[in-house]
């Protein structure tokens, strides 16, 4: 771990989770949106299915799915 690299975003796809669904209170079409959990407080992020990595809403930890 020593020799891992900070402050810098993966390079594979990724980006913020989301506290609710992009289609949570609005009528009209579907998005396909996985539920992850963060490992550091529990939160539950809605995130994009081909990403490989998100940041926590509400904690701002770096997550792998």
């Amino acid at each position: 771990m020593a020799d891992e690299k900070t402050g810098k975003k993966p390079g594979d796809q990724g980006g913020g989770g989301t506290e609710k669904g992009a289609d949570a209170g609005e009528a009209g079409g579907r998005s396909r949106q996985l539920l992850y959990t963060c490992f550091n407080d529990g939160a539950g992020n809605y995130i994009d299915p081909s990403w490989k990595w998100f940041t926590c809403w509400r904690c701002g930890a770096l997550n792998y799915t």
